[in-house]
C-alpha cells in the first residue's frame, strides 16, 4: 500500500440510557463538549423555512405521527444547547443522506448453524459521525446501531431480534421532498416494531422521501428486501418456506417493478452485488459468520471492501449481525487493516474510543469503475 494515504480517525461507542429527553439532553452536553462546530451546525438556521410558529407547530406534530419518542429526544437535546427544539427539527428532517452499502439477510435454510444471520458494510467519504451507539430508552426497544444526524440510524438490531440494514437506491440523486428522511425511518422501525411483518406495516404508513434498499430480518425466521424510490416501492419477503433463502441489496434496484426508476446504477454497485452473491451460492447451504466475513474483507470486485474515501467509496464499517444470538460483530474502518470486535446490547452507560486507520487510494480506472450502466444491466 505505498500509494496509501493512511488517516487515522476515532470511532466511538456510546451506550445511553433513560427516558428519551434524558438521552437527548445528554447527547446534547456531549456534542457540545466534544464538537461545538457539529453542535452549531444541527441548530443552525436552514434556508427555505421560516421557523414560524405555525411551521414548529406543523413539524412536531408531524414527527409525533410518524416517529414516536423523537420529539422528546429533540426537546432534551435542544434544551441541553439552548435553542428551540424546532431548530433542531428543520435541520435533522432536511438533511440528506448518501451511502454506498452493500449488505444482505440469510435465512437458516442456507446457513451452517441454522441461524438468521445479516452482513452489511457501510461505503462513503472519511468524514462521518463514527458513531456507534446502543440506546435503552424507556418505553422503546433497546437497539444498537450507528449513528446519523445524532437521532437517526443507518442501521441496527434492536432487543427483539429485528435487523435493520440500508443502501442508496439511486446514489447521488435527492430525493423528492416531502417525506421523512431515512435515518428517522430506520430508527423508528428499531424503535417500535418487533417482526418484518410490522415493520412492512409501518413502512406502508410513513410518507418517505429517500430512495434506498431495506432489507430487514427477525428472529421468526422471515426476512424482506424493500427498494423505495419516495413513493414508489416493491418488497420480496421470504421465509423459511421460500425457494429462494436470501436477499442482497447494493446501490441499484433488481426488483422489476422498480427499474423505472434504477438511475446512476454503476459498475462498481454491480461488481459487488456478484460478489456476495457468489460467495453466498458457493457456500450454500453452509453459509457462515465466516463466510460473510471474507467476502465483506475482500476487495472489490472479489469482495466488498473498498479504500476509495476521496471518491465517496471507502469503507467506514463492517457488520455481521447474528439476529438469532442478538450479537453483532463489527469492524471500524476498513476490515483489511482493523480488526472485528464483537458487541450485544448489554454494557454500562459511557463511551469507548477505538482508534482506526482508513488506507485511503486512488482509483487506478474511475472510468471503468465509476461506468453508469442502464437500468437492470450486469445482473
Amino acid at each position: 500500500m505505498s500509494d496509501t494515504d493512511m488517516k487515522q480517525v476515532i470511532f466511538t461507542h456510546v451506550i445511553l440510557e433513560g427516558t428519551a429527553y434524558e438521552v437527548g439532553k445528554l447527547q446534547g452536553e456531549m456534542l457540545w463538549a466534544d464538537c461545538p462546530g457539529y453542535a452549531r451546525y444541527l441548530t443552525s438556521p436552514v434556508e427555505g423555512y421560516k421557523n414560524s410558529a405555525e411551521e414548529s407547530t406543523w413539524l412536531m406534530k408531524y414527527f409525533d405521527k410518524y416517529c414516536p419518542g423523537i420529539n422528546e429526544e429533540l426537546e432534551g437535546f435542544a434544551a441541553a444547547l439552548g435553542v428551540e427544539p424546532a431548530q433542531v427539527a428543520y435541520r435533522a428532517l432536511s438533511t440528506k443522506l448518501q451511502g454506498q452499502c452493500s449488505h444482505i439477510a440469510l435465512l437458516p435454510g442456507i446457513t451452517r448453524d441454522k441461524h438468521i444471520l445479516m452482513g452489511r458494510s457501510y461505503e462513503w467519504g472519511d468524514e462521518d459521525d463514527f458513531r456507534l451507539v446502543t440506546t435503552r430508552i424507556k418505553g422503546k426497544a433497546s437497539h444498537l446501531g450507528f449513528s446519523a444526524i445524532q437521532f437517526g440510524r443507518y442501521e441496527g438490531m434492536n432487543e427483539y431480534g429485528l435487523g435493520v440494514t440500508m443502501s442508496a437506491g439511486v446514489p447521488r440523486v435527492d430525493p423528492q421532498s416531502g417525506g421523512l428522511r431515512l435515518w428517522a425511518v430506520i430508527r423508528t422501525l428499531l424503535d417500535c416494531c418487533k417482526t418484518v411483518d410490522e415493520a412492512l406495516k409501518m413502512l406502508d404508513n410513513m410518507p418517505m422521501s429517500m430512495n434506498c434498499n431495506l432489507i430487514m430480518a427477525d428472529r421468526t425466521g422471515e426476512a424482506a428486501l424493500a427498494e423505495i424510490a419516495c413513493q414508489n416501492k416493491a418488497v420480496k419477503r421470504i421465509n423459511n418456506a421460500s425457494a429462494d433463502q436470501y436477499v442482497l441489496a447494493t446501490n441499484h434496484f433488481t426488483l422489476p417493478e422498480m427499474l423505472p426508476y434504477d438511475a446512476n446504477r454503476m459498475r462498481q454497485s454491480v461488481d459487488r452485488y456478484l460478489a456476495i452473491r457468489r460467495a453466498v451460492e458457493a457456500s450454500a447451504p453452509q453459509v457462515s459468520h465466516e463466510t460473510i466475513r471474507k467476502v465483506l474483507s475482500a476487495k472489490v470486485p472479489e469482495g466488498v471492501c473498498c479504500h476509495y474515501y476521496k471518491d465517496w467509496l471507502g469503507t467506514l464499517w463492517s457488520m455481521i449481525f447474528d439476529i438469532t444470538d442478538r450479537t453483532v460483530e463489527i469492524c471500524f474502518g476498513s476490515p483489511q487493516v482493523n480488526p472485528w470486535r464483537k458487541f450485544d446490547l448489554s454494557g454500562t452507560p459511557g463511551v469507548t474510543e477505538y482508534k482506526v486507520i482508513l488506507p485511503n487510494e486512488k482509483v487506478a480506472e474511475p472510468q471503468k469503475i465509476f461506468a453508469r450502466l442502464q437500468p437492470g444491466e450486469g445482473i
